[in-house]
């Protein structure tokens, strides 16, 4: 078996990928304009970019899953479905982008001179996003994993630019941030649109009026999906930002701390979740590889959220202190209840592909509508009371219950079966790597490095138990 047809390897290099550009951006540029401009400006930022995503369902409306899903299983179909795709997001686009204006107007949001361009940002990593969907597809997940880090390594180069002191090209502010955004996401477009191009030779580009709506109609259910599921992932800045009055600006940017952290660990997940859905859909009808992905991929996701979570948690204050120097105290509270929310959400990336496959849009659905009615209301009640925390809370609680239905759902749809050598494996190594923390905090090692230890014994245990296996290196993405 070649390593390319490796899905421990397909997967280690997408996250490899990841690792090395998502944090710098994430902490060495993202962090540093919200730490040299403030929590208020950049809060007031962190809100509008979250509100141009609520709308985000009339970009995608459920292709990028319908092109992974529909692609997977059969892709000669691909030069065929194309065209017909690319039409329906286009005409979709128009949607949006009337919806956004309308609605900030509404806001106010429309005044900030960057809105525009935060528009325009949506439309170009929704397309990118689209275009690198029909790559995965074709399981060609190293090209994907490449691309989907090109538009984050252009940032860091141009941001870079633009934070250092000396000599200071340009000023520093949020609109050179959101402009440097704008070009980087316009190339890494280019590219996935080029590269998409390059899967097919016989594109039939003339306008089909029955294959549109055969696949504005297929999108619904994954376009409903997306929109609840953006609802209980955004809301929460908006409603922080638009609800605590003079403070909602600074409460958003002191959200925006954690929720950086959260989102860059989440990322994790999304990753393995890119690779699982083709994977799913290519596997649907063989039960038992279908298993052994599930197994893997459940287990890959245990192995990265019990360290993460329990190390991030010891070590709240040292995180958010060494980040942000000038941080409230209440900053570590909101950052552990945010991290925990790594448990349910990566266990959901796991989960969420598989239902999303079988197309179990009961269960998926109306699950999703009541858990993003509950944040709203969640959000309501907690942040006038508890600002951030508040909103942390509310997410917290909507993402357990995700996890709590999806489970069952799992458990009932493919018949698994409870093994109870499996369970006490798993009870072992959360114990275990709870011990190896709180040794680690004791001795007051550079919390830096004591994570970095307690990653490896943390990933040498994992072997030991034997939860990472031979069936691991083994499973084929072929």
């Amino acid at each position: 078996m070649s390593m390319r047809q490796s899905f421990l390897f397909n997967t280690i290099f997408a996250l490899a990928v990841n690792f090395i550009i998502k944090p710098i951006w994430i902490f060495g540029i993202d962090r540093t304009v919200q730490n040299e401009l403030g929590s208020h400006e950049y809060g007031i930022y962190f809100a509008v970019f979250n509100f141009t995503y609520l709308f985000q369902i009339f970009l995608d409306f459920g292709l990028q899953n319908y092109t992974q899903t529909e692609i997977a299983l059969d892709s000669s179909r691909f030069g065929k479905v194309f065209p017909g795709l690319v039409t329906s997001k286009l005409a979709m686009t128009i949607i949006y982008l009337i919806l956004s204006i309308t609605v900030a107007s509404a806001l106010g949001y429309i005044h900030y001179n960057f809105f525009p361009w935060l528009i325009l940002n949506q439309i170009l990593l929704s397309f990118n996003i689209f275009f690198r969907a029909n790559i995965s597809a074709h399981r060609l997940f190293i090209k994907d994993a490449l691309l989907s880090s090109l538009d984050k390594f252009l940032m860091i180069i141009g941001c870079t630019i633009m934070i250092l002191p000396n000599p200071r090209i340009f000023d520093l502010n949020i609109q050179n941030f959101v402009w440097i955004q704008t070009i980087s996401l316009a190339i890494t477009t280019a590219f996935s649109i080029y590269f998409s191009l390059q899967l097919s030779t016989k594109f039939h580009w003339q306008f089909d009026k029955k294959l549109f709506k055969n696949i504005i109609v297929s999108a619904i259910p994954f376009a409903t999906i997306y929109f609840l599921m953006t609802v209980y992932y955004r809301i929460d800045t908006v409603m922080i930002e638009k609800m605590l009055g003079e403070k909602g600006a600074y409460e958003a940017g002191i959200y925006a701390q954690s929720y950086r952290i959260m989102e860059s660990v989440n990322n994790i997940g999304y990753i393995i979740a890119g690779i699982l859905l083709p994977l799913f859909a290519h596997k649907l009808s063989q039960i038992e590889q279908l298993q052994k992905i599930i197994r893997q991929g459940f287990n890959m996701m245990t192995i990265i959220i019990v360290p993460i979570v329990l190390g991030g948690t010891f070590y709240a204050k040292e995180i958010i202190n060494t980040l942000y120097p000038d941080a409230p105290d209440y900053s570590s509270t909101i950052f552990i209840v945010l991290l925990l929310n790594f448990i349910p959400v990566g266990l959901l990336y796991v989960f969420g592909p598989l239902l999303t496959v079988k197309k179990s849009f009961g269960i998926m659905i109306p699950s999703l509508a009541v858990a993003s009615i509950m944040n709203v209301f969640l959000n309501y009640y907690f942040i006038p009371q508890n600002g951030a925390l508040g909103a942390a809370i509310a997410t917290f609680s909507t993402q357990i219950l995700m996890l709590t239905v999806y489970s069952i759902a799992i458990i009932k749809i493919f018949k698994i079966n409870f093994n109870f050598i499996y369970f006490l494996k798993i009870v072992t190594f959360i114990i275990t790597v709870f011990t190896i923390n709180y040794v680690l905090y004791q001795t007051e090692t550079f919390w830096l490095v004591s994570l970095f230890f307690s990653g490896i014994i943390s990933l040498l245990f994992a072997f030991a138990l034997k939860i990472i296996t031979k069936e691991t290196f083994l499973l084929k993405i072929y």
